[in-house]
């Protein structure tokens, strides 16, 4: 049988639909015997509660839209990978999109989620001004913002990483290995609001730590051009060490160093932002300031969980989710 209904269980079990649907969802008066021979039935037929007809009788439809700007991030895949394991553990599925960095595209995906019959949404905002966000905000839906902020947005529950502790960690340990020419690549372009904030966490940290030293920051965007330009710039300042903001920055500056002829960890220490598994099988493996995806993953679950069940003390504030410095092998000792 390619599909069993509930009528060809109530039919083999030998009973009424409304017996099986009652029994089912544990309600009415029947015997254990009865009882036991209907979920048998249920069991050995494969027979499996058509959601989309439960979902018309309530107002729950046990799905959660998920929205993060790249999917082909590593990052970005382990924060989803982490929410979507903790909802399927608490019983829903997802919709998942992309808005590919892409405030149009973000928009988009959320005019189409707002089409969908869902509990809620979880989303990492891409950008300060999206009429689509605006329209997710303005309909009351059960929603948090996870990795990013959006200042305008107060009434939405946020959970970010904070990069302080993070970012004084690696700079604290630079400067132990003797470095005292401290670079830092930033990626403005993003329109992130916690993309920007770690440029002033580290702009405040060498300011308290590196008073004898010398920092300088350089920009860049998504093309090749423009990172080799901020590589140029590193080179040109004399900087003996560079924290990235943005890992898809570091991945390809790390590919330019090497064709330098530069060896990292020797030449150039690097510390990257993203705890991704790709730093950690490079030659030499990626030092890095890690957001603890995993975590922020579950505590945006949690949040939305506390909104569905009513807690009116969910939809306000933001909560920090502390960075961690992971040193490995692409920090090394200034070269005297």
């Amino acid at each position: 049988m390619a599909y069993v209904t509930i009528r060809d269980v109530a039919r083999e079990a030998g009973v009424s639909v409304a017996a099986v649907s009652q029994i089912l969802h544990d309600k009415g008066r029947f015997s254990d015997e009865t009882r036991k021979l209907v979920r048998d039935t249920v069991e050995s037929m494969g027979y499996v509660p058509d959601q989309r007809a439960r979902s018309m009788r309530s107002s729950e439809t046990k799905t959660v839209g998920l929205l993060v700007p790249d999917l082909r991030n590593p990052y970005f895949a382990d924060l989803v990978s982490s929410m979507e394991d903790e909802l399927y553990r608490r019983g829903f599925t997802t919709l998942i999109g992309s808005s590919g960095e892409s405030v149009e595209r973000q928009d988009s995906f959320i005019e189409n989620l707002l089409g969908q019959r869902i509990d809620g949404a979880i989303v990492v905002p891409q950008g300060v001004d999206s009429p689509g966000v605006e329209s997710l905000v303005r309909r009351g839906l059960p929603l948090v913002f996870v990795d990013r902020r959006v200042p305008s947005v107060d009434s939405v529950p946020f959970v970010v990483s904070d990069p302080y502790p993070g970012i004084r960690s690696a700079v604290a340990e630079l400067m132990r290995l003797g470095h005292r020419r401290i670079g830092y690549v930033s990626h403005p372009a993003l329109g992130s609001f916690s993309v920007n904030e770690r440029e002033v966490a580290f702009r405040a940290i060498t300011g308290e730590l590196l008073a004898d030293g010398e920092t300088i920051v350089v920009n860049c965007d998504a093309t090749y051009e423009s990172r080799q330009r901020a590589l140029d710039e590193l080179a040109e300042s004399g900087m003996s060490a560079v924290v990235f903001a943005y890992s898809p920055d570091a991945i390809t500056m790390l590919g330019l160093m090497t064709d330098r002829g530069l060896e990292v960890g020797a030449d150039m220490s690097v510390v990257s932002f993203d705890d991704i598994a790709a730093f950690t099988m490079m030659t030499p493996s990626v030092s890095v300031i890690s957001q603890q995806a995993e975590t922020m993953g579950r505590q945006g679950v949690e949040l939305l969980m506390r909104q569905l069940a009513g807690d009116g003390e969910a939809v306000a504030g933001t909560q920090y989710v502390p960075t961690v410095f992971i040193a490995l092998k692409s920090t090394g000792s200034v070269l005297r």
